[in-house]
């Protein structure tokens, strides 16, 4: 059954008919088990069977890219599943309405629309000062920079108390300004990109945007960190290459590779590196994109000795994989550098490691002088997530007893629907009264310390909505499975700069 067109109701009881015309401010006003609720303008005592909790995603469920969609949506409906079974935001269930958008950035604007309920006003201004700044619409070939509104949106009754588990940089781009342009939360995007989730552009509506995934500029200080350690030793500009979606995805990706050199560096000046550019949803482009990669890599073997050489990949699975093949395939094949250069994947978390592992092992192998080596050497994922089979974390082995008891096999891309959606919870519960998205933004802020054991500087606050700030560095294993490899936070005192640890 498809998930286009449907909510996804997860333990939900029908309506009930109880209902009381008592005030209230908190819950424990109503008695009765009842929970305070908003009704019009008023807040009353309902039955909590009335006062359910409706989520909603857009997501790619379709299309090349369907496993990230499938994957951060079957995470999210774990946790939802997990406290739904004991009995929801006192009495409250809570559902997910997930909506199939193919990672296209259109779809997805369209789908924060009907998720939101959104009405158009037809007034001028809008809530938001970034509505009506043009923005890219994602088109391909060629995207156009249009506002997503030039006249005020308002939230419609059957809007949701929440956008979760967005996924890519170009579909937030179109999605998140409906969604503070309705006064609706966003939370929780599958995407660590700066613009428009983590910086001002929205004025005072961007406290609706909570983000849970450390960002890529991070991803990019823990690989560029990564690049310079001894054992890696890519130590200049010369020898890294950017592979990139070609689009607001690819260019948050790079910008953080540049940024993330120039603190490291310590330099202010800006650093050049060779980009190579694949179009969105299109892997028919990646053997042009290959080919220029390697007319560049060919002018810089070495005459003798080896050469370390990293690919900053901002990417999804299928491209990456298709590239890494095709590099390969050439550094050994007739004229190759063979064993001169040694290569160094290291790809975006958005890429979803899983899928890129299997891609990978199920290429096989290719030739070289020391035999069959198989696609997934040297390939690795800076995950924003601890690593499902190793890490002993309380949050993260109650996620892998989920997935086994629902049938699911584990994945990075899925614990981070999970952990989101655990922290989101925990946010619920700690409201007193009505949940909506103006009481759901203290609740966040002022969460204890929630012990989840998922690096030390992790926590909402009012100044911070982001929630944590670790890199989980995962080399891939012939077997499809994952070595950890490095853990990289951000230090206080020196950020952006971070505290690197080789395992």
């Amino acid at each position: 059954m498809g998930r286009s067109s449907f909510v996804l109701a997860l333990l939900v009881g029908g309506c009930s008919t109880q209902f009381s015309s008592k005030t209230c401010t908190v819950d424990s006003d109503c008695g009765n088990n009842a929970v305070c609720d908003v009704r019009g303008s008023d807040t009353l005592c309902v039955d909590p069977a009335d006062a359910p909790i409706l989520l909603g995603q857009s997501a790619p469920f379709s299309g090349v890219n369907a496993s990230l969609g499938t994957d951060m949506n079957n995470g999210i409906l774990l946790a939802i599943n997990e406290q739904n079974a004991k009995g929801g935001i006192r009495g409250r269930m809570i559902s997910i309405n997930a909506l199939d958008d193919g990672y296209d950035p259109e779809q997805a604007e369209t789908n924060a629309r009907m998720l939101t309920d959104a009405i158009d006003t037809g007034t001028s201004p809008t809530n938001c000062p970034n509505t009506s700044v043009g923005v890219s619409n994602g088109a391909t070939p060629t995207p156009m920079n249009v506002p997503v509104s030039l006249t005020a949106l308002d939230r419609g009754s059957n809007g949701v108390l929440s956008l979760v588990g967005s996924v890519g940089t170009p579909t937030a781009v179109r999605a998140t300004p409906v969604a503070t342009e309705t006064h609706t939360m966003f939370y929780g995007a599958f995407t660590g990109a700066g613009t428009p989730l983590r910086d001002t552009t929205a004025g005072a509506c961007q406290k609706y945007v909570f983000n849970v995934r450390a960002s890529y500029a991070q991803e990019a200080m823990a690989t560029v960190e990564y690049f310079m350690n001894n054992s890696v030793n890519v130590t200049t500009t010369t020898n890294i290459i950017s592979f990139q979606q070609n689009d607001t995805f690819g260019n948050a990706g790079y910008n953080g590779l540049v940024a993330a050199w120039q603190a490291v560096n310590a330099t202010t000046t800006t650093p050049t590196f060779q980009q190579f550019k694949y179009t969105r949803n299109d892997n028919t482009s990646v053997p042009t994109e290959a080919t220029a990669a390697e007319a560049y890599l060919a002018t810089i073997v070495p005459t003798s000795g080896t050469l370390d050489v990293g690919v900053m990949m901002t990417d999804v699975y299928s491209s990456g994989s298709q590239f890494i093949q095709l590099i390969r395939q050439w550094q050994y094949g007739t004229g190759g550098p063979g064993d001169k250069l040694r290569f160094h994947f290291s790809n975006i978390s958005f890429v979803d490691g899983n899928a890129l592992a299997s891609d990978l092992k199920n290429a096989g192998t290719y030739t070289s002088p020391s035999g069959q080596q198989p696609y997934t050497t040297g390939v690795l994922v800076s995950n924003v997530v601890p690593n499902y089979v190793t890490d002993t974390a309380a949050i993260v082995t109650n996620y892998t007893k989920l997935a086994a008891a629902a049938g699911e096999p584990g994945g990075f891309t899925s614990l981070e629907g999970y952990i989101s959606t655990n922290i989101f919870i925990q946010g619920l519960l700690n409201t007193t009264g009505p949940i909506t998205p103006d009481t759901m933004i203290p609740a966040l802020e002022n969460l204890p310390n929630l012990s989840l054991g998922l690096g030390a500087t992790a926590g909402f606050s009012s100044s911070n909505h982001q929630y944590l700030d670790s890199v989980w560095g995962t080399t891939l294993n012939a077997d499809g499975t994952f070595m950890d490899t490095y853990y990289w936070t951000v230090d206080t005192s020196t950020a952006p700069l971070g505290t690197f640890m080789s395992f």
